[in-house]
């Protein structure tokens, strides 16, 4: 059996009071307390810390949602005065310009209408032209365009003495060849024109040149059978010279009957 003296068991409690201090010298109960504060302490401050951060975290997602809805509402903005000054701009241009694009396109009508009319022109011109080539090959007339006219001219000496207004025989057989080419042409009207030289009175030469068209047009119709509805005659005495009067030459081109193609209006003009 173990025996203890006192002065054993005196030190053995000296041992177990000595183990309830930490080694630093602070009572464990202080320490556990001191403990469980700081972890208290560390808790609030993270705590606090992870709020600061989240607050700040949400304050810049507020900020930066709010930036960009400010820059989506600036974007808007600016798309929408960039539109109202592109539709500013175009009704500007349409006031401008819508007139004058409406006549533009009525213009581009008339145009194509106005060469379908001169085509038909042409036409006709090229008919007569193609209908009378073999008296023109033959010398027996001239073929031109004069004054804006498609013009058949007869020598003054073929058809008339100096003077006279009475046919020569030998101007009859040309003038019915010519009413031959004319029958082929039923929708086109001519005129009869008797021109003259410069010698004698004005008086007398209108009268002359008139009287030499009348002539004409009489033969024509009644040994000819153009009908009357297609011919005209006038008189231009001395005033419309194709040549110079002061030479026999000149004279003599002057004295001359032409048949004028007269244009029908209603192949160049629009009438309302």
């Amino acid at each position: 059996m173990l025996c203890f003296s006192s002065r054993f068991l005196g030190r053995a409690l000296s041992v177990g009071a000595a183990l309830s201090v930490v080694a630093c010298g602070i009572p464990k109960d202080q320490y556990d307390k001191d403990l469980a504060d700081l972890n208290a302490t560390l808790s609030k401050k993270a705590a606090d810390d992870l709020g600061a951060a989240k607050a700040a975290c949400d304050q810049n997602l507020a900020d930066r949602d709010a930036a960009c809805t400010s820059s989506k509402a600036d974007a808007a903005r600016k798309a929408a005065d960039e539109a109202a000054t592109i539709k500013k701009a175009l009704d500007e241009c349409t006031n401008k310009g819508g007139d004058s694009a409406k006549k533009f396109a009525a213009c581009t009508i008339e145009r194509d209408d106005a060469k379908l009319r001169l085509q038909r022109v042409e036409n006709s011109i090229n008919k007569v032209r193609d209908a009378l080539s073999a008296m023109s090959a033959a010398g027996k007339l001239q073929v031109k365009v004069q004054r804006g006219f498609l013009v058949i001219a007869l020598a003054g000496d073929i058809l008339f003495d100096t003077g006279k207004s009475d046919l020569k025989s030998d101007a009859k057989p040309v003038l019915v060849e010519l009413a031959g080419v004319l029958k082929q042409l039923p929708d086109r009207l001519f005129q009869v024109a008797g021109h003259t030289d410069s010698v004698g009175a004005e008086d007398y030469n209108w009268n002359l040149s008139m009287q030499r068209a009348l002539t004409v047009v009489k033969f024509l119709i009644k040994d000819g059978g153009v009908d009357g509805k297609n011919l005209s005659a006038g008189g231009y005495a001395m005033y419309q010279p194709v040549a110079d009067n002061g030479t026999d030459d000149g004279k003599r081109s002057n004295r001359r009957v032409e048949f004028l193609l007269i244009p029908n209006l209603s192949e160049i003009l629009t009438l309302k």
